[in-house]
C-alpha cells in the first residue's frame, strides 16, 4: 500500500551549490578605457530555487543611456547605438540607485570577463556618489579557463562550446547577460535550460528626432 503521505522528491546535487539569488549581468560601453562610459546595460535575476520545477523565475533588465561622449568607432561597431540615438537618452546616474539596489539584492552576480562590467559599473555607481558593488562575483571567464577547455575563453567561443549563439552580430547587453548565465548553470552542471528572453529595445529607451544630414552637431 502506498504512503499517505509520500516523501518529496530530494533537491538535486547542482541545485545545492548555486546561490539562492543570483544576477547575470553585462555592459556595453564607448570603448575599453577607464574613461569610457557604459552605454547599456542587461541583467537576469534568478531565483535558483524556481530551476528544480523546470520553470526558472527570471526578471529581465535591460537600458539604455547616455554616456555623454561619443563611442569609438569599433565600440559602435560592437553595440550598434549611434551617437545621435545615445545623447537623447536619459544619463546613467538618473538610474544608479535602482541599479546598486538590483546588484546588492543578489548573493552572486555572474558575469563574464566580470573585471570589465564591474569596473564599469562601479566608475557609474562612483560617478553618482554611491559606493562600489560588495556581493561575491563570479567570472565566467576565468572559471572556464581554470577546467582547462582549449582555444579562447571569450563568450561567443564559450557559447559555441555549449551549443548556444547571439542572435544577430551586434553584442546586445540583455542577450549577453543571457549567455553568461547560460554559462554560469553550465559551468555548474544545471540541466535546466534558460529560454532566451525577449530581445525588444531596452525598457527605457526614448524617441529619437530625425537625424540631421551631414555631421551631427556638437553635444550640447
Amino acid at each position: 500500500m502506498p504512503s499517505p503521505n509520500p516523501l518529496p522528491d530530494p533537491a538535486p546535487d547542482w541545485l545545492g551549490w548555486l546561490p539562492p539569488r543570483l544576477v547575470a549581468v553585462d555592459v556595453e560601453t564607448t570603448g575599453l578605457a577607464e574613461t569610457d562610459r557604459v552605454v547599456s546595460f542587461g541583467a537576469m535575476a534568478l531565483a535558483t530555487a524556481s530551476l528544480a520545477a523546470g520553470a526558472p523565475e527570471i526578471a529581465c533588465h535591460h537600458l539604455i543611456f547616455d554616456p555623454g561622449r561619443a563611442s569609438h568607432p569599433r565600440a559602435e561597431a560592437v553595440h550598434g547605438y549611434d551617437d545621435w540615438l545615445l545623447r537623447h537618452q536619459d544619463p546613467a546616474g538618473l538610474y544608479a540607485g535602482a541599479l546598486a539596489d538590483l546588484l546588492a539584492g543578489a548573493d552572486l552576480i555572474v558575469a563574464h570577463n566580470a573585471a570589465f562590467d564591474l569596473g564599469f559599473l562601479n566608475r557609474e555607481l562612483a560617478a553618482a556618489g554611491l559606493p562600489p558593488i560588495r556581493p561575491r562575483v563570479y567570472c565566467t571567464m576565468e572559471a572556464y579557463r581554470r577546467r582547462g577547455e582549449k582555444g579562447r575563453a571569450a563568450l561567443d567561443a564559450l557559447c559555441r562550446r555549449i551549443g548556444l549563439a547571439r542572435v544577430g552580430t551586434r553584442h546586445g547587453a540583455l542577450e549577453d547577460a543571457w549567455l553568461a548565465l547560460r554559462a554560469y548553470l553550465w559551468l555548474q552542471a544545471c540541466p535546466v535550460a534558460v529560454a532566451r528572453p525577449d530581445l525588444a529595445a531596452p525598457s527605457n529607451l526614448r524617441p529619437v528626432p530625425p537625424r540631421p544630414e551631414g555631421p551631427l552637431p556638437p553635444r550640447a
